[in-house]
């Protein structure tokens, strides 16, 4: 008897005791659905938290200053350098910069109607809105004649739209006072920020970086970022440019460094890994429980066939191919348990991203460690039953009742 009529016999066995193999394969079909859930679940958390705490710009680092040693190592209070547009001039120059993003920030109050609410506002130049692929709606973004003639003018997001303009059909070319003053709105747009990271409930806004220094007294530039053009020098350009700001500036108690996130990464990957293994080996519990159920049922089955058994080595069946035939009933078993545990999860966590906030993602090498683990529990938990039915005597088989 070849493998593959052996597998014709296996899958005819089963088939023979429906409802005792599906109880059998119960415990496999829970391990594997239970283990690929929980890891889809942490592969999709984790992807999910990396994108919102991370940012999802790959090509996007910024540069910060950091001073050498305060004077109180509880102390926050130091004077940062003043950056102008001369600096940003520099940095895009720096081989490898693709676009220089400065802004600064801050906290207005929005009046339009009988609508009052705090809004983020945030002060950009022409190039925020291609390095961050802005998504404008309607009307236009802020452009270069807009932050060097100072004009009094604002994007809002489809957010504040939504809570200052309600029930309005046309937006762009109304006034909003934002802290007492007067200011055109010339478009909307599609905030990147996803809503749990804002400071207001009401929406963000746009408006030149000069201006918005102006309203609140602050410097022109306070945040600054590079994009650069490949992706994976994000790390060497970033702190050339850093070094080059930092010598520019001639600064002595203190330099110009870059956020890097990729050891924050790695952490939260760490932790997230080692949540989904624990978890994940809680659940595997079922997949030795499933192991046991079909090393007992596959005794059961050599008990069944002991005449069976009998005959075959009468026949010349050597002990070899008894031991591979049973082997590979007790593998087609699990593995069949796994197939069914992979439809199950894969319908599990089809739910999960429809009805939940997390996006659990079924990756191909945990559809094939799944079925493969179940087709190696298969071959642990039938050695012993299929041992036993290869050293039966072909006598003592054939008298066996």
């Amino acid at each position: 008897m070849n493998i593959w009529e052996s597998i014709k016999v296996a899958l005819s066995s089963i088939w023979n005791n429906k409802l005792r193999s599906l109880l059998t394969m119960l415990g496999i079909i829970i391990g594997v659905a239970a283990v690929i859930v929980i890891v889809a679940i942490g592969q999709g958390a984790k992807k999910q938290m990396t994108d919102e705490l991370f940012n999802v710009d790959e090509n996007v680092v910024e540069i910060h200053y950091e001073p050498d040693q305060l004077e109180d190592e509880f102390s926050f209070s130091y004077e940062e350098p003043q950056l102008t547009s001369k600096d940003i001039e520099t940095l895009a120059q720096v081989p490898g910069v693709k676009n220089v993003l400065a802004t600064n920030q801050g906290m207005g109050i929005f009046l339009h109607n009988d609508q009052q609410n705090d809004v983020q506002i945030k002060g950009v130049s022409e190039e925020y809105f291609t390095a961050q692929n802005i998504q404008v709606v309607e009307g236009r973004p802020i452009n270069n004649r807009d932050h060097e003639g100072m004009n009094h003018v604002v994007m809002i997001d489809t957010d504040a739209k939504d809570h200052f303009f309600k029930d309005q059909d046309r937006v762009i070319g109304e006034i909003i006072d934002i802290d007492g003053q007067p200011y055109k709105v010339v478009g909307i747009y599609e905030s990147p920020v996803p809503k749990q990271f804002r400071f207001s409930e009401s929406g963000e806004a746009l408006m030149p970086r000069g201006v918005l220094s102006m309203m609140f007294g602050m410097n022109e530039i306070e945040e600054l970022s590079i994009t650069v053009e490949d992706p994976e020098r994000l790390t060497e350009i970033g702190n050339l440019a850093a070094d080059i700001l930092t010598e520019q500036k001639q600064l002595e108690d203190g330099k110009y460094t870059i956020f890097d996130f990729s050891e924050f990464e790695k952490g939260l990957d760490t932790i997230i890994n080692v949540m989904t293994l624990f978890i994940g080996s809680i659940a595997a519990i079922s997949l030795l429980v499933g192991g046991i159920g079909v090393m007992n049922i596959m005794l059961v089955s050599v008990t069944e066939r002991t005449r069976e058994i009998g005959l075959r080595k009468a026949l010349g069946a050597t002990r070899g191919k008894i031991l591979l035939q049973f082997l590979i009933e007790s593998v087609t078993l699990t593995s069949l348990g796994g197939l069914i545990g992979l439809g199950f999860a894969s319908f599990v966590a089809l739910l999960i991203t429809l009805l939940s906030p997390i996006s659990a993602t079924i990756s191909p090498l945990v559809v094939l460690i799944g079925i493969g683990f179940s087709a190696f529990i298969g071959i642990i938990f039938g050695i012993l039953p299929a041992n036993k039915a290869s050293k039966l005597s072909p006598i003592d088989a054939l008298r066996y009742e």
